[in-house]
């Protein structure tokens, strides 16, 4: 059970980083990445249009999907700054994405969708075998039937491997510059991303303002996540490695699942 002190800390998380999160991402691909989820949904759910994403940060692959078919998208984020990120970048495209401050794990959108779909491994900020059953449960409320649910997550063979690349990354973007150390926990299956932002004045160049963010994701391996959904009322409809079609395994570095509610 997610306790209101989990809550708040999750609201928290990328609070006060969303001014510079798109600038932390610039090096993503997002329009490969949103093909392959487009494709995905165009393959296992072709008829479906009425869409939510689930922790879709600052919009940018709501955006792109909107142009990709003739979707109908609701967007939600637990961060309130993130979304009003998203809805400033939304209003100066006219977009028509819906945009709702939502906890995947008290999901409450008060109406059902052909396809949900979370991406950029969201799932790992899941630190409890309660917190994702929660979100099944919530998705499974939400799914209309024959809906899927199309969702990411990166395993402990990935982490090892990215945490040494992401260590001692710098940004600087406008009046912010941003560090970012990163560690993995193998023990625990933590992975650890630690974010130190500074504003400083445009004219001085004087610090005037520090923060910092620390973001704890749980490394689940494959048979874990299986375990969980065989818990829920979802059905395992793919399992898919990286970015292809390939069949996932144990030794796949990050795993994307298709679910469908019948």
């Amino acid at each position: 059970m997610q306790t209101e002190r989990d809550l708040k800390k999750s609201e928290l998380i990328y609070h006060k980083l969303a001014p510079v999160y798109d600038h932390i991402m610039k090096d993503v691909d997002y329009e490969d990445w949103t093909d392959y989820i487009d494709a995905i949904i165009q393959y296992h759910h072709p008829f479906g249009n009425r869409v939510l994403e689930l922790a879709c940060g600052t919009g940018t692959m709501a955006l792109a999907l909107e142009n990709r078919d003739d979707y109908d998208i609701t967007a939600s984020d637990i961060s309130s700054e993130m979304i009003r990120m998203a809805r400033r970048k939304a209003k100066q495209r006219k977009s028509s994405i819906t945009w709702v401050v939502q906890d995947m794990c008290r999901l409450n959108v008060g109406k059902t969708f052909d396809i949900i779909y979370m991406v950029f491994d969201s799932l790992n900020y899941l630190h409890a075998k309660e917190q994702l059953l929660s979100v099944f449960m919530g998705v499974t409320e939400h799914l209309a039937d024959d809906g899927i649910f199309v969702f990411d997550f990166t395993t402990p063979n990935y982490s090892p491997k990215i945490a040494p690349l992401l260590d001692g990354e710098q940004h600087t973007h406008r009046s912010y510059f941003c560090t970012r150390s990163s560690t993995y926990d193998h023990e625990n299956g933590i992975h650890t991303n630690h974010f130190v932002v500074e504003k400083k004045d445009p004219v001085t160049g004087r610090s005037i303002d520090r923060f910092e963010e620390i973001h704890k994701q749980k490394i689940w391996r494959f048979r874990e996540i299986k375990t969980m959904i065989m818990q829920s009322k979802l059905r395992i409809i793919a399992a898919y490695e990286d970015f292809d079609f390939s069949e996932a395994s144990e030794k796949s570095d990050r795993i994307t699942m298709v679910l469908r509610h019948d």
